[in-house]
């Protein structure tokens, strides 16, 4: 008897255990009744993202240890038309079950198909892998525990970038046998590869359309911020490209605008023009207020012009960005909310068949984490797939809309299929994404994302085209960032970072680390953070969207922000970025002070004298959101944006 009563407690003490607050259900299709795989399920309280997970093999979901409070549950999937329950309400010690059905009724996909072009693509204008990888296996890796890999990268040469200055290495490339070293956890291990990584095989498709994301790895580099190193490539290792691709950004004129409180003033018009007047280049101010103009003339340019909302002012012979950037104040409001657009330009051609289901799992991901970051902004996508002449389209394409399901389901459709003589339409596919696509010129970001594995063919005809597009690109305020597969040589990894540079976007690239596909290239790069595709591309779009809040009355702490040194930012690396719990601070100097804020304002943690070298913070209690880190010297400023994200 005494026993039995004993195991009467323990059963009852360990029921209560777990009846614990909790919320679960299953997501199906409203005509079917079939269960919806990968379904994205969102968990708000009081309007903030609180947790969020996505539906299994069986379409079920859970949420547990949930605190008491009314809820609201979002449901949304590609090709069905989102779903959000409120007043949810969870009771301390109940668990309650919430089934949800999507319907696709009423999504339609916007699309337009070019089979080919009937007249001339330029006019000339006269007025001025077989093995795979899991993303458990990554995870398991032991560099997991800030989520990045590190890699010393291998280039196109060995030469150190100041030879002759006291003989300090501050090489940005390894030797020419193309071999990489990568630092793990303080470890340097030799052959490119991480432990743990399986070679791939080119050529054997991926499965099929049920893919989870987080499975691509990818690293980026911005030539614009490594500056030196890149006009010695020009002179040297890339020389034979900029002859090839009649294309070589040199002349480097950066202009920053900003409005009498000091904040950036955001799609001001900058011109850079010549003695003569001529137009040299044109371009639009980013969400840091910073154009990028360019000059094809030896001689030095006479002014840039800004424009913006009817105010003008002109900066006289501005100075090249060798010897600092060109600053210009305007009468003009703080920028307002955020809108931002981001166009997806894909090949689809055969060769893109051992990523393409890959690379769809992370588009559709990355979208919708965005959305989840940007709450308040107009946020619009839009996707645009290629293929070449003689294959059966040319262009499949869907427009910039705030219909996130619109975009989701048009690039679930696509497949890879055609090709086969190397080079593809990338000119077309360019040229239809900056003409005909309704570009919001008020935006505070467009970013174009250009995912290829290889090149535009090169008739003169088709260089001029692309040359043409890049300074569109640049018109409209469009940053082109490509995002290299396996495949491509040098001279196309050569025309993307040409593209990147001269719009004021970053060149991506694809990684072995995966397993994933066909072998790709090393690039010509310095030391590079190893991040999952999906999340790369959610820290590219939002460091790139948000904009710095305005110093006024309601923010009288912001004021320091008035004193921005866009150069200390070269100083400061953050990773991983996007973070999840830690996140790391790498400094190239000493610092006064830290000061973290959320991005209305709010501070969040100050930290005082920062040495140079690494710091350890901890952000697992912060809301997800984007944060804003303000690097303190003397009286100069560096902000890094810093985008916190709760495991799913």
């Amino acid at each position: 008897m005494k026993t039995t009563s004993l195991l009467l407690a323990a059963w009852l003490c360990s029921a209560a255990a777990f009846s614990q607050a909790g919320l679960s259900g299953k997501v199906s299709d409203a005509e079917s009744g079939e269960p919806i795989l990968f379904a994205s399920v969102a968990l708000y309280k009081n309007g903030v993202l609180a947790t969020g997970t996505e539906t299994d093999f069986e379409g079920n979901y859970s949420f547990s240890n949930l605190s008491p409070g009314v809820y609201a549950v979002e449901v949304a999937y590609v090709g069905y038309a989102k779903r959000r329950v409120d007043d949810v309400e969870i009771l301390d010690g109940k668990a309650i079950r919430l089934d949800i059905e999507l319907s696709s009724e009423g999504v339609t996909l916007d699309e337009v198909v070019v089979v080919d072009y009937k007249v001339p693509l330029v006019e000339q204008d006269n007025t001025t892998s077989g093995a795979t990888i899991t993303s458990d296996r990554i995870r398991n890796l032991p560099t997991r525990d800030i989520r990045s890999l590190s890699g010393t990268t291998a280039g196109l040469s060995g030469r150190k970038r100041n030879k002759g200055r006291g003989g300090k290495e501050t090489s940005v490339r390894g030797s020419r046998s193309g071999a990489t070293d990568y630092y793990i956890d303080g470890v340097r291990v030799r052959g490119g590869h991480t432990p743990g990584s399986t070679p791939a095989t080119r050529g054997v498709s991926a499965p099929g359309p049920a893919i989870p994301p987080g499975q691509l790895t990818a690293g980026e580099w911005s030539d614009l911020d490594n500056w030196e190193t890149w006009t010695e490539l020009l002179e040297e290792d890339f020389l034979p490209y900029t002859q090839h691709w009649q294309l070589a950004p040199r002349n480097r004129y950066a202009v920053e605008v900003r409005n009498e409180k000091g904040a950036p003033v955001v799609h001001c018009k900058a011109v850079l023009r010549s003695g003569e007047g001529h137009v040299l280049w044109s371009a639009l101010t980013d969400n840091n207020g910073r154009a990028e103009l360019w000059s094809s003339e030896a001689a030095a340019p006479e002014s840039i012009e800004l424009e913006f909302e009817g105010t003008q002012a002109r900066i006289g012979r501005p100075q090249p960005y060798a010897e600092g950037v060109n600053l210009g104040r305007l009468t003009a409001e703080c920028p307002a909310a955020n809108a931002v657009d981001v166009l997806f330009v894909v090949d689809a051609t055969g060769s893109m068949s051992d990523e393409i289901n890959y690379l769809k799992a992370e588009l559709e991901d990355a979208i919708l984490r965005v959305e989840r970051n940007l709450p308040g902004a107009m946020l619009r996508t839009g996707a645009l797939f290629y293929r070449d002449h003689q294959d059966a389209y040319l262009t499949r394409s869907s427009r910039l809309t705030p219909t996130l399901d619109s975009t989701l389901a048009f690039i679930r459709q696509q497949s890879a299929d055609g090709g086969g003589d190397g080079p593809e339409a990338v000119e077309i596919a360019l040229q239809e994404a900056l003409e005909k696509q309704n570009w919001n010129p008020k935006a505070s970001a467009r970013l174009l994302f250009l995912i290829l594995d290889a090149p535009p063919h090169q008739t003169p005809e088709i260089i001029e085209s692309l040359k043409q597009s890049i300074q569109k690109a640049a018109e409209l305020g469009v940053k082109i960032i490509p995002v290299a597969g396996s495949g491509i040589d040098k001279s196309t990894e050569y025309l993307m970072k040409a593209m990147a540079i001269s719009t004021g976007g970053s060149y991506a690239f694809l990684t072995n680390h995966s397993g994933i596909g066909g072998s790709h290239i090393e690039p010509t790069a310095g030391p590079y953070e190893v991040l999952f595709l999906n999340s790369l591309m959610v820290r590219l779009i939002l460091e790139n969207a948000v904009v710095t809040p305005c110093p006024n009355q309601d923010n009288p702490e912001l004021a320091p922000l008035a004193n921005l040194n866009p150069a200390l930012l070269s100083q400061v690396k953050c990773f991983p970025n996007p973070a999840t719990s830690q996140f790391y601070l790498h400094l190239d100097q000493d610092f006064g002070q830290l000061v973290i804020r959320n991005i209305e304002g709010k501070l969040i943690e100050t930290k005082e004298k920062l040495d140079k070298g690494d710091h350890e913070f901890s952000a697992g209690n912060w809301a997800p959101g984007l944060y804003l880190l303000e690097m303190h010297k003397g009286k100069e400023v560096a902000v890094e944006k810093l985008v916190v994200e709760r495991e799913r």
